[in-house]
């Protein structure tokens, strides 16, 4: 059986039979009659309730013939897909004119509810794709709950010219670029469209945007979510890169069970669950303990910063930072033009990704005579004059330079005055008294402790204006310390104020 049996007008004969019976039956002063039929399996009850000329409402005895007639149609109209009616409405007004409604998803006002194994009978009779299932027929039938099914949104939003957003998503690594673009597209597709869309972001391109929707039984997505990360770079939601991630970027066999769920989704015929939270990746105590270590150990020996970078991606560099997932740390080169390649090895701490980084740039002597110049540069009058310091980065657990423009290296001379929420293992610190709207830090950031300091020495930084982000403004001047504002409290460059502050000078 693919379908109902009874056409539309196969109905509408069953109904009209039905119309002319009790017409035929009520009594001469009949106005209006009341209908309903509730069905569940073997359970069946009718109410009625009649209004006379006069106004009066009363019950009335429903015809013995007109039940058989009701349920017959009721078969009638049942298909593999979405099963049987629930209850049938029939609206009949004199002489004979009549509507009639059927529910096929809410629970009937039942005058005696119908036991368990009624509901069970009823999806034995009357069978039904799986995400045509109600939650009280699926709970009173003794079903287990479906698997939830997550729809992944294709973009966050729109801006005020109608453009897509999606800025709040962090980037999808690139050594798993492939394999998350090979999974979108590989998974069986659930809800087909005819067709290709236009890109949303380029809408002078020509290139056709696949339509539809896949899905691994878990998660839903749009079919030009794999288009979006491959042609813009629009990064695929962070909870469904971590579920990829979780299955090994292998699709998992997909029931056809799961399939009408996710379609289901995917149609907006059902809800999907709700999205877990993303929860950004922290770096422990004990892992930045390590970090400022190596970094400490880099500079005794002399390396450039143009050779590395911690935690954040530098082209032509070495660079240690969060594997892609929840756990590890990896270190591997980042090509300039190639980004980086293969699948590095994944520490279980930084401390050991740190050593490993130190050992592979001190192993190469190529750098010997230019470390050396370097820390006999270093170990000059402490006296000289300060320079300005290239390649200065952000420490862990600091906002990445992306989300600051117009880099330019400065030193903030001595009484300029500059804050930071946050405690003093970082680098990064903004124009004293800087509004929060134009600092673009996450909101988590404002909840840390807020500190104010003065320069009492010149000191190397690195200045950028804050980007629009986190539904702040931007505009800010924001400056990276060539050390983290301990080193600089230690030696005396720095000190902590209380009090009103003057802004930093702009040039």
């Amino acid at each position: 059986m693919t379908g109902p049996l009874f056409t539309a007008d196969d109905q509408g004969a069953v109904l009209d039979s039905v119309a002319a019976l009790l017409a035929h039956r009520l009594p001469g002063d009949w106005e209006r009659l009341l209908l309903e039929v509730r069905v569940m399996g073997g359970h069946v009850e009718s109410t009625t309730s009649l209004l006379d000329l006069h106004g009066r409402e009363s019950d009335w005895e429903l015809p013995e013939e007109a039940l058989p007639l009701l349920l017959h149609l009721r078969e009638g109209m049942a298909d593999p897909v979405h099963g049987a009616w629930f209850a049938l409405r029939l609206r009949l007004t004199h002489p004979g004119e009549y509507s009639a409604e059927q529910d096929w998803d809410s629970e009937p006002a039942w005058t005696h509810r119908p036991p368990e194994r009624h509901h069970v009978e009823e999806l034995a009779l009357h069978p039904r794709a799986e995400s045509e299932i109600p939650g009280w027929l699926r709970e009173r039938a003794g079903l287990p709950e479906p698997a939830p099914v997550h729809a992944a949104p294709l973009f966050d939003g729109v801006d005020g010219q109608g453009t897509p957003t999606f800025e709040r998503r962090p980037a999808v690594h690139p050594q798993e670029r492939d394999d998350v673009l090979a999974y979108l597209e590989s998974a069986p597709v659930v809800l087909p469209a005819p067709g290709d869309g236009s890109d949303a972001l380029d809408p002078a391109r020509s290139a056709p945007v696949p339509m539809g929707f896949h899905s691994d039984g878990t998660w839903v997505w749009a079919a030009g979510s794999a288009y979006y990360l491959r042609e813009h770079g629009v990064p695929v939601l962070p909870q469904l890169v971590q579920h990829i991630r979780d299955n090994g970027y292998r699709v998992p066999e997909v029931d056809e069970a799961a399939r009408e769920r996710a379609a289901a989704v995917a149609s907006g015929r059902t809800p999907g669950a709700p999205v877990p939270p993303h929860r950004p990746r922290g770096i422990s105590d004990a892992d930045q303990r390590a970090l400022e270590h190596l970094r400490a150990r880099l500079d005794h020996y002399g390396v450039a910063p143009g050779e590395y970078s911690i935690v954040e991606p530098k082209p032509d560099a070495l660079v240690i930072e969060p594997a892609p997932g929840e756990r590890g740390w990896q270190v591997q080169f980042w090509d300039a033009s190639r980004g980086p390649q293969g699948r590095p090895v994944v520490h279980r701490h930084a401390v050991d990704a740190a050593r490993a980084l130190l050992g592979q740039l001190l192993w190469d002597d190529g750098q010997d005579s230019a470390r050396a110049a370097r820390l006999r540069d270093a170990q000059g009058p402490a006296t000289g004059p300060v320079r300005t310091v290239a390649g200065i980065q952000p420490m862990p657990d600091e906002p990445p330079l992306s989300l600051f423009r117009d880099h330019e290296p400065v030193l903030l001379p001595a009484g300029t005055e500059v804050d930071r929420h946050g405690a003093e293992n970082g680098n990064l610190v903004y124009a004293a008294r800087t509004p929060n709207i134009n600092r673009s830090l996450p909101k988590e950031f404002y909840e840390r402790p807020y500190h104010s300091y003065r320069v009492q020495r010149p000191i190397p930084a690195l200045r950028g204006v804050a980007v629009p982000w986190f539904e702040q403004v931007g505009g800010g001047s924001g400056f990276f310390l060539a050390r983290s504002v301990r080193d600089f409290l230690h030696d005396g460059s720095l000190v902590e104020v209380f009090g009103p502050t003057s802004a930093p000078p702009q040039s």
